[in-house]
């Protein structure tokens, strides 16, 4: 019996429990897509190819990176092994070497086939070859081929196979990989026919901050880029500060501003290579890929309110301009247009909410007078939800009242709620804070109109869903143009083309919010149905036009 007591692991569950951490395929291609990125030889553009097969249950990712020699594919397999390139000095992934289990975190078989100096070599292993593993025994991985001799370029194609997953999402892949891609500004990237693009919004103010005192003590020199978009972009994940750490994406953040007012035009970016070699506990981010850091670690607060307190100075700016926009009498004209057509447009929406309820009764056999309910379209949710954004706590299990308690909406049954729930910064449970983009509530009454200056590569409409606003672009080519040779804002010319951009994106909005609640079956359906809304809005505001119908 020995005498010393060791620490040891079993390599099979310890494999297994790396790759539950990566159990959406997004999270799984991108683990071997950025290995394509970052480990090319000297003056090669990387170019990666991602195929998605569905129906094969299958996914191939081919690089054209510098490949691995029978050395590489050792190290490749060694568990939380320290990564070749930190340990010469050259910052990047691979901090805690779990990425090669990715494949396990949604299928059976991983199979690398690499070539590096013309020898090529390919490998397979599966998930039966790690269970039948009992002990802490190292597991043995198939070679199929070591080092063959080849006329084929340095690279790396891995394959998974067998997926479990019911179906691979190439949106959720596109986004996540493009998210990731700021860093790599020379990289192509190809998911099946899309190329991805690391886009952002077309910022009209940059604002540039370098920590001082304390601050730059503890996060270095480094630099903060604040940016102020046209449009907020449609994707709220988007908004705020990405935090990098040596061109690694860490997380994104509105470093507690979020729900006030103007700061969805907010985005930006600062890295940080500190992150990546700080050892204090806790740690700042985990091997969870979770694209979170610890607000409990002290450089991670440092690094926070650092933002916190730039981003709230270029809030408040943003504030100030938007009121005194607002004083002007050319805005107070606007602002009377857009109550015209947001009266215009309410009126259909209220008549279309009553078509899908009758539908939806009739379909459900529940009769045509069902009363609301609680979906989307046909009902506003509160100001906080479940999700992910924010720790709540729970007041309520089945939420507050309905028509038949104090909330006086004039509904005929009482409203179906989620948990009630507040913000509170001690949970550990998490919700999503709902509202307008600009610290209001959710629209209650129906759809707003906004025009705004966002810009001549901005698009002609924007829809806001969350605030259920839709923005005119006053900076569209076009209308600049009409509002040129018709002289005023006021002419017929100048309100029939702001009703067709506002009635356009009305009519999209409601085929995207069907299409999100998975009312269409057929790729026709949407297509169809915003058809049919332009037509069906555009006759309605024919007779104001006609009668040159004034706002009440």
């Amino acid at each position: 019996m020995e005498s010393q007591i060791h620490v040891k692991s079993h390599v099979g569950r310890d494999l297994l429990q790396s790759a539950s951490l990566f159990g959406k395929e997004d999270k799984v291609v991108w683990e071997y897509v950025s290995n394509g990125l970052q480990y090319v030889d000297e003056g090669i553009g990387p170019i990666v190819k991602v195929t998605l097969e569905s129906k094969n249950k299958k996914i191939t990712v081919e690089d054209n990176g510098r490949g691995m020699d029978w050395e590489g594919l050792q190290n490749f397999f060694i568990m939380h092994g320290e990564n070749i390139d930190r340990k010469m000095g050259k910052p990047g992934r691979g901090l805690f070497g779990t990425g090669k289990s990715a494949a396990f975190g949604i299928a059976d078989v991983l199979k690398v086939i690499t070539v590096r100096n013309k020898k090529r070599s390919t490998i397979e292993l599966s998930r039966e070859d790690i269970k039948i593993m009992d002990s802490g025994d190292p597991i043995p991985v198939k070679t199929i081929e070591k080092e063959v001799p080849t006329v084929q370029k340095n690279g790396t194609k891995v394959e998974i196979e067998k997926i479990h997953l019911r179906t691979l999402n190439q949106a959720a892949v596109i986004k996540y990989t493009e998210r990731h891609l700021k860093k790599w500004k020379n990289a192509i990237v190809l998911v099946n026919n899309h190329s991805c693009e690391s886009s952002e919004s077309e910022s009209r103010y940059t604002f540039v901050y370098r920590p001082e005192g304390e601050i730059k003590d503890r996060l270095g020199d480094v630099e903060l880029v604040v940016k102020v978009a046209y449009t907020p972009p449609e994707d709220g994940d988007d908004r705020g500060i990405s935090i990098f750490s040596n061109g690694v994406w860490h997380t994104t953040t509105l470093a507690g501003l979020e729900g006030k007012e103007m700061v969805q035009y907010i985005f930006g970016d600062i890295d940080i290579p500190a992150l990546d070699n700080d050892t204090s506990v806790p740690p700042p981010f985990d091997s969870s890929r979770s694209l979170t850091l610890n607000p409990q670690n002290d450089l991670v607060r440092t690094i926070l309110a650092f933002i916190g307190i730039k981003a709230e100075e270029v809030r408040k700016k943003l504030v100030e301009e938007e009121k005194e926009r607002k004083r002007t009498e050319e805005a107070k004209k606007l602002n009377r247009h857009a109550e015209e057509l947001a009266r215009i447009i309410n009126e259909d929406f209220n008549e279309f909410k009553e078509r899908i309820k009758k539908i939806r009764s009739i379909k459900e056999g529940t009769g045509i007078d069902s009363g609301p309910t609680e979906d989307g379209i046909e009902a506003d949710n509160g100001a906080v939800t479940g999700g992910s954004d924010v720790h709540v706590e729970e007041i309520n299990s089945v939420g507050g009242p309905g028509a038949k308690g104090n909330n006086k909406d004039n509904s005929r049954e009482p409203r179906l709620f989620n948990p009630e729930v507040k913000a509170s910064p001690e949970s550990k449970d998490q919700g999503k804070a709902s509202g307008g983009g600009e610290g209001k509530s959710p629209s209650r009454g129906g759809f707003n109109i906004e025009f705004k200056p966002m810009g001549t590569q901005e698009p002609r409409a924007f829809y806001a869903s969350e605030s259920r606003t839709i923005f005119i672009n006053m900076d569209f080519p076009c209308l600049v143009e009409i509002k040129k040779l018709s002289g005023s804002i006021e002419s017929r010319e100048f309100k029939e083309i702001a009703y067709e951009y506002a009635f356009a994106e009305y009519s999209i909005a409601l085929a995207v919010e069907l299409n999100n609640r998975g009312d269409y079956m057929e790729t026709f359906e949407p297509i169809s149905d915003i058809r049919d809304n332009v037509n069906r809005i555009s006759r309605k505001a024919a007779r104001y036009l006609a009668q040159g119908a004034q706002p009440v």
